[in-house]
């Protein structure tokens, strides 16, 4: 006589049943070995968590997380805001200040009359009813500055800003062209001016900048930084993870 397994004695509904319980106690089964497997290995790693990807480097990251550049931070917002800076970013050439973002002719325009001796208020190109008047401030020596261009130069560009501040980002691009274009005839350099209350990460990232900076590294970690701000990844960990990359102590 033919010997019937246990299917061939359930009817249709009993053994979709018995078939659906079987299945789940195999997934069960896999899901428990993966899931003990993970555990043996470490557990899951975070993709937020930076610090398991990389080594903080350690002079920078105790530069960083004892403050020890906020009171630099503070000197140039008081410096600022002693010259009229209200917001960012703010860009003096000469001690013309130009506030915003404005395009690279209008910043052109105003490097060429300065570098020809004029005042680029009475040039034909400057538009006034679009950009207002320029108006000109005694900029005071800066002794801690690091230049970009010719340190010797007679034009002097110095820019107020915040890496996190989204015109700045716009902005930056227009001061690397200036600066790539005139290397010989200006010299510029960065001064922090964090808007603290509408941007949670500047202050920390101005900070960042000084610890690259006492490193001989400053305008490389400005570009890291206005990097993370493009892509909307500012955050104490990233700021520790640009200084490893690059090779900061």
């Amino acid at each position: 006589m033919e010997e019937k397994n246990l299917f061939a004695l359930l009817d249709k509904k009993q053994a979709f049943v018995l078939g659906v319980v079987g299945s789940f106690l195999v997934l069960c089964t896999i899901g428990f070995f993966i899931l003990l497997g993970i555990m043996l290995s470490g557990g899951v790693k975070s993709g937020t968590d930076t610090s398991l990807s990389f080594k903080a480097p350690k002079v920078f990251s105790q530069c960083l997380d004892g403050g020890e550049m906020a009171s630099k931070v503070s000197a140039d917002e008081q410096l600022g805001a002693s010259l009229g800076v209200q917001g960012t970013p703010a860009t003096f050439v000469n001690g013309y200040l130009i506030g915003g973002a404005l395009p690279y002719e209008a910043v052109k325009l105003v490097v060429d009359a300065t570098l020809a001796g004029k005042d680029p208020n009475n040039e034909p190109g400057w538009n006034k009813d679009n950009y207002g008047t320029l108006e000109k401030v005694n900029m005071p020596e800066l002794p801690d500055a690091v230049w970009l261009g010719n340190k010797d130069a007679k034009v002097t560009v110095v820019e107020f800003s915040d890496f996190e501040c989204p015109y700045c980002n716009r902005f930056a691009p227009t001061i690397d062209q200036i600066v790539k274009e005139y290397s010989s005839k200006i010299r510029f350099t960065y001064r922090n001016f964090p808007l603290t209350s509408i941007h949670p990460s500047a202050q920390k990232a101005a900070e960042a900048f000084e610890c690259a900076k006492a490193q001989d590294k400053g305008f490389e970690m400005y570009t890291k930084l206005f990097a993370l701000s493009a892509s909307k990844t500012m955050s104490v960990d990233n700021f520790k993870k640009a200084a490893a990359e690059l090779k900061l102590k």
